[in-house]
């Protein structure tokens, strides 16, 4: 029997030894069991890319970041109680108390951050008071008979005064057209569309005015101090402020048969532009200089494109007009034309250089004949030129990421998405969703590769993006 002890004992030993080294596993699944994952959004159901997601629990932390469809999952978590905390520039900081009990093996936990509001810190008082003045003008110019020297009266002071500096800066007479235009009105010569004249003019200053501002704020970030670029940014937000109505409009898009322009989805461009304002505020405390002014490079980007989006949807919503009225209303469908062209003459810039064909057939389709407007015509020439813009951002991409100049490459990433989103929803149209589904994700992707500065992974997703607008592009007019 000593010689079996002798054997058994040992082995005895060895399992309990196996037993011992087994228990921290066997402790690990019960107490780490379960992950904290879902999607923050904000309040129009869109996804809100990079939040912070930070979770504690009896004093440990963990914290993660949302992708672009925001997404995020916290995984071996503790049961118990978990602190859960959402944050993102531009939204309201959520906190909540997320319990896993003994059975649970994943929490789903969606969140939704509610928009924060910008405030200025400078007086802004010459824009404001141009502001005022195109308020007054907008009110005058719907009532029943316009009054021409009243319209005369609002433009004079702060407002003609930021005209006529948006025409010295840019070499343009958006003066003189309004100022014929008043004339108009005074003489009876067609004052309805004199009015829109003025209108749509006049929101052309103010966008042009915004993206002075914030073109300062970034080309003088490293010379001027915060006050210095914070007072460029808040003249930005306030000459915003009378392109809020436009930019909050649901997109427009051609009708399934390619007849007719229809409502499409809503890109809440407004809300978009609001917490891209907010973000470049923060990022003008410079507390990480080289971040931060990358940050206010692609923030400046998302006004300045939301804005060019916005009366590219407005041009298309004037035709929609125009196909609607012209054989049943030929003055209202004048009037509307005219409209569709001012606003147009706010994008020529981005169509014209890759596309000046287009922008000439576009041009005639809105100052002539309005029978001769085709929908399918004007889509089709708006996206060759933005079709254009993709390609350039992705090729000035690809060698910033070959300098490995990470900054510049981030930018461009963002310009190409934003670019696109003019043309998307028509891509789906004529390709379907499955492409669209494929080229947003590598457009998304080319961002998450400029970041990290990885040539194969931004390499790939240019080539899917190239290949699908080639294949969109073969499909337009």
């Amino acid at each position: 029997m000593n010689w079996l002890n002798k054997v058994f004992m040992p082995l005895g030993i060895v399992s309990g030894l196996l037993l011992v080294t087994q228990l921290p596993e066997m402790c690990k699944s019960t107490v780490y069991a379960a992950s904290i994952m879902c999607v923050v959004t904000d309040e129009n159901g869109d996804a809100i890319e990079h939040a912070v997601i930070k979770i504690k629990n009896k004093g440990k932390k963990k914290t993660v970041s949302t992708d672009s469809d925001g997404f995020y999952e916290v995984a071996k978590l503790r049961k118990g109680k978990h602190k859960l905390t959402v944050e993102s520039v531009g939204y309201e900081t959520v906190s909540e108390i997320v319990t896993i009990s003994k059975n649970s093996e994943d929490v789903e936990k969606d969140i939704i951050l509610n928009f924060s509001a910008y405030t200025k810190t400078n007086d802004t008082d010459a824009i404001d008071a141009a502001v005022s003045a195109f308020s007054e003008i907008g009110t005058l110019r719907k009532e029943e008979t316009i009054d021409g020297d009243a319209i005369e009266a609002a433009y004079e002071g702060e407002l003609q005064d930021l005209v006529q500096e948006m025409d010295t800066e840019n070499s343009l007479t958006m003066d003189s057209d309004i100022t014929d235009a008043i004339e108009d009105i005074k003489n009876s010569n067609e004052p309805k569309l004199a009015a829109q004249v003025i209108d749509k003019t006049i929101q052309r200053v103010f966008y042009l005015a915004v993206l002075e501002n914030i073109t300062h704020a970034r080309d003088d970030f490293e010379e001027d101090d915060t006050s210095e670029l914070s007072q460029y940014w808040d003249n930005a937000y306030a000459a915003y402020q009378p392109l809020v109505g436009t930019a909050d409009r649901e997109n427009k898009v051609l009708t399934s048969d390619r007849t007719n322009i229809d409502t499409g989805s809503n890109p809440n461009l407004e809300d978009q532009i609001t917490v891209a304002f907010i973000r470049g505020q923060k990022a003008l405390g410079k507390n990480n200089s080289e971040e931060d002014e990358i940050t206010l490079g692609v923030q400046q980007q998302v006004i300045r494109l939301s804005l060019v989006r916005a009366f590219y949807i407005a041009v298309l919503r004037e035709v929609e007009a125009i196909l609607d009225n012209r054989d049943s209303d030929t003055e209202k469908a004048s009037e509307v034309q005219k409209e569709g062209e001012v606003y147009y003459r706010i994008i020529e810039e981005f169509v014209s250089r890759d596309n000046p064909t287009g922008n000439e057939t576009i041009k005639s389709q809105l100052t002539g004949d309005v029978s001769s407007v085709t929908a399918d015509t004007i889509v089709s020439e708006l996206s060759k030129g933005f079709i254009g813009r993709v390609e350039g951002e992705l090729e000035e991409n690809e060698e910033a990421l070959s300098e490995n100049d990470r900054g510049d490459a981030m930018i461009l990433a963002e310009e190409a998405l934003l670019y696109s989103g003019v043309f998307l929803e028509d891509l789906e149209l004529r390709l379907g969703a499955e492409n669209l589904s494929e080229i947003e994700d590598a457009l998304n992707d080319l961002r998450d590769a400029s970041d990290k500065l990885s040539t194969s992974d931004a390499d790939t997703a240019r080539q899917t993006a190239t290949t699908i607008i080639n294949n969109y592009e073969n499909e337009l007019l």
